[in-house]
């Protein structure tokens, strides 16, 4: 039975890179410009995980995630909020409290309060084209199926977690120095961890999601304050 269950959970994981690596191929080919326009392309980024996400929950594949109900997006809706609000208070001030003074201090940049160029539609885009898909996909596939495979003996902060927290966020890291050839982009693990534990404290792929964008809309704001 040992090996049995050894190898149904090694096909897991199997089956998560094989479609993490899929959707970053077609990822890869539209940043790429190889299939459409760079401008054009960018759009379907985001459709890709989606899809992906989409296509590797279906029933049809015989996986037992169900992302299509009330539970698995917003959790107890209160409890949800609570845990939002909390680590968003928490970890963004922080975050900025360090992000300004070392650019201020250490680097000499001016720091002048400002909004980026179309705020609105950079607000936009962190939620809808960034935070929802990624966070669907990394988190609400790839973490919750590794999940089914190591299960999440451990607790943190009221939080049971396991590997497959660790695994999507590895690969949530390697995606983006896959796509952008950045090894600075390996810096997004750090945050990813806190996606992947929101999710586990919460069992709402909400969390993540608004938490996602929160960050990525606080550190857009937060550039254009540093000057040259």
């Amino acid at each position: 039975m040992v090996m049995i269950r050894a190898m149904a959970r090694w096909r897991i994981v199997g089956e998560g890179v094989v479609v993490f690596s899929t959707a970053i191929a077609t990822v890869y080919l539209f940043r790429a410009g190889i299939i459409l326009s760079v401008e054009d392309a960018s759009w379907l980024i985001p459709l890709t995980w989606i899809v992906a996400a989409v296509l590797a929950t279906w029933p049809l594949f015989a996986t037992s995630r169900d992302l299509f109900t009330w539970r698995q997006w917003f959790g107890s809706p209160r409890e949800t909020a609570r845990w939002l609000v909390t680590v968003s208070l928490i970890v963004l001030p922080v975050f900025g409290f360090v992000y300004l003074p070392y650019w201020g201090w250490w680097h000499g940049a001016a720091i002048e309060p400002s909004l980026p160029p179309r705020w609105g539609a950079m607000v936009s885009y962190q939620l809808l084209y960034v935070g929802f898909p990624e966070e669907l996909f990394f988190r609400g596939y790839l973490q919750q199926r590794f999940d089914d495979a190591f299960g999440r003996p451990y607790r943190l902060w009221g939080a049971s977690w396991g590997l497959g927290l660790l695994l999507a966020n590895l690969l949530f890291a390697a995606g983006h120095l896959l796509v952008t050839g950045d090894v600075a982009r390996l810096n997004v693990f750090l945050p990813g961890l806190l996606f992947g534990w929101l999710l586990a404290r919460t069992g709402a792929l909400i969390a993540p999601m608004l938490f996602h964008g929160l960050c990525n809309i606080s550190l857009f704001t937060l550039q254009a304050w540093v000057g040259p």
